[in-house]
């Protein structure tokens, strides 16, 4: 593996601006980023926390309002928002009206029946009654989501250069050389960098370029995308408002979202991977999920396949892939973008730890380590979503009772509840996957081994640990204020009150070897209970590195943790010496 920055490295510095100038571009950055979608603008934003600058490439000169295919943070995803100072901007940026975004409902139509409403359905009762997450999730349509995360990037240092394409790249022991060309006038330019990481999508040219071969299912099945504006829905909608609308009837299903207060969208699953779309009748689709005599003006059809593709390799040297550009999966359940944002903050701290001279190489080995095994699992449990959904849709409507669905009186009511049961049972597991939100269990040479018992993993339940490579487990230290924000932008150390002695060693070690180290008492005695140990790390990205007693080697614990066991740098053999 191609060795890393030579410690202490001094990270280049430019202007940050979005720009659509075609001149002026840094000739080097620390790290350039091929596409500036929500990935790519993630990974500018966590390295930007550390002050670290980048450069963001896109092709696209503005953000297309259509077709919006990622339209779900999920609790994990706001609570890296929450570190990175957003959560609370991008909520109060989300376009869908607020009494229709939470809950998922399943009902004939947007203004049929209903056959009932989940709240639990993709942890949107969240940090409202629960001490388990930090916030709860967020309906927002990925336009949005791209234009809170730009702002952020740029606020905190990057470079966002709009409608400029990669042509050519290389890399050697020093860096990576890449030639960009802006789109409208064939202007050219050479960057270099010490990284460079392909947040560029599904077609990915750094992949390409890289020679990364993927594995996995490709064109497994189509399904259609459709956009309409209908703002009639909301005044004459019979069902409970919900972010997302199940809809199953024995004319066809759909999921339908609300954008605005006008506009929606849907998917529509269940059709052949070559499917012409000119053979199916759109206007009758979305009559059918608006209702019967509900005008709707139809802005956007179009037909989308379902891949199963994930990267052979996260890293060849200093090329990275992160987002779609490493991992592709049906959207069913939303898995997709959110791994993407968890890809962003794996990989961000680890990049700005080895620039800033306390990170070792195998520190970056273990982006891929870690996360590709968690897109094998999203991949294969999206696909099982889709399933669900087409095996339930058919199973249940084989009992339904079409002359029952839109009849009036308590036995219809009843016999509507009984068919809902029935069909949330078949599809929960889509809506409700805290297991896959929060329960990421990352293995890797950076993460302690750790002999102690765990929870048998499931993707529906999560159960909060502090074993090594799990998610740190959260706990409210007052009304407003979560474990998490009490966390540096490095590591940090957690302490019960009579480790302090304990934990002070160790953040003097951290300063003398350079590695930033927060120490935070538990008082709290929730979060006491959930760190059993007396002294527990965790890293930038809220995941536990290690835990121990107080007699530990606190040398040993962090360069073990960073990277640098087997690479020790300046700081380490200063303290050492």
């Amino acid at each position: 593996m191609t060795p890393s920055t030579t410690p202490g490295h001094q990270r280049a510095k430019h202007d940050a601006r979005s720009s659509n100038d075609a001149h002026g571009l840094p000739d080097r950055v620390p790290v350039l980023i091929i596409g500036a979608g929500p990935i790519g603008l993630a990974l500018g934003v966590e390295l930007g926390m550390h002050g670290v600058a980048s450069l963001l490439v896109e092709q696209d000169t503005e953000v297309p309002s259509v077709p919006v295919k990622a339209m779900l943070l999920n609790p994990r995803a706001l609570e890296q928002f929450r570190r990175w100072g957003i959560a609370t901007t991008l909520r109060q940026a989300a376009t869908t009206p607020p009494a229709w975004q939470k809950q998922v409902v399943l009902a004939t139509s947007l203004t049929g029946r209903e056959y009932g409403a989940f709240r639990q359905g993709l942890s949107f009762r969240g940090a409202d009654d629960s001490d388990r997450v930090a916030e709860s999730a967020q309906l927002v349509m990925q336009p949005t989501t791209t234009k809170v995360l730009r702002d952020r990037a740029v606020e905190l240092g990057a470079t966002v250069a709009l409608g400029w394409r990669l042509v050519s790249l290389d890399q050697d022991e020093n860096g990576c050389i890449a030639e960009v060309e802006q789109v409208t006038t064939g202007t050219r330019q050479v960057i270099g960098s010490d990284y460079l990481v392909g947040c560029d999508g599904a077609q990915s040219t750094v992949r390409v370029s890289a020679g990364i071969s993927r594995s996995g299912r490709g064109g497994v099945a189509a399904h259609l995308l459709l956009h309409w504006e209908s703002p009639e829905v909301f005044t004459h909608s019979r069902i409970t408002p919900g972010a997302f609308n199940a809809l199953y009837h024995p004319d066809g299903n759909a999921l339908a979202v609300p954008i605005d207060e006008k506009s929606w969208c849907a998917h529509v699953a269940g059709y052949p991977v070559d499917l012409d779309l000119d053979t199916v009748d759109v206007d009758a689709i979305v009559q059918r999920i608006v209702g019967p005599d509900i005008p709707f003006t139809l802005t956007y059809k179009g037909v989308y396949k379902i891949h199963e593709r994930i990267a052979d390799r996260y890293r060849v040297g200093r090329l990275f892939l992160a987002g779609d550009a490493a991992h592709l999966c049906a959207p069913w359940g939303g898995h997709n973008m959110n791994a993407g944002m968890a890809d962003a903050l794996n990989l961000g701290w680890k990049l700005a730890a080895t620039l800033m001279g306390w990170g070792g190489d195998a520190l970056l080995d273990s982006y891929e380590a870690e996360r590709r095994p968690i897109a094998v699992t999203n991949a294969v449990e999206a696909s099982s979503n889709v399933d669900r959904w087409i095996e339930t849709y058919e199973t249940v409507l084989s009992t339904i009772d079409a002359e029952v669905l839109e009849a009036d009186g308590h036995e219809a009511e009843s016999r509507r509840r009984a068919w809902g049961d029935a069909l949330w049972r078949g599809v929960r597991a889509q809506f409700d996957s805290e297991g896959i939100t929060l329960d990421q269990r990352y293995h890797s040479e950076v993460i302690a081994e750790d002999p102690a018992p765990v929870t048998p993993w499931s993707a529906t339940v999560y159960s909060p640990s502090s074993h090594p490579g799990h998610r740190a487990p959260h706990a409210w230290l007052s009304a407003q204020v979560s474990l998490y924000d009490a966390m540096g932008i490095g590591f940090s150390i957690l302490y019960h009150p009579g480790d302090a002695t304990a934990a002070m060693g160790f953040v003097a070690q951290a300063n003398r070897i350079g590695i930033p180290l927060t120490p935070i008492e538990l008082t709290d005695p929730i979060a006491a209970i959930r760190y059993d140990h007396p002294l527990t790390v965790v890293r930038p990205d809220q995941h536990v590195a290690w835990r121990g007693s107080a007699d530990s080697d606190p040398t040993a614990v962090l360069l073990k943790i960073t990277g640098c066991e087997d690479q020790v740098h300046e700081g380490a053999t200063a303290a050492l010496s």
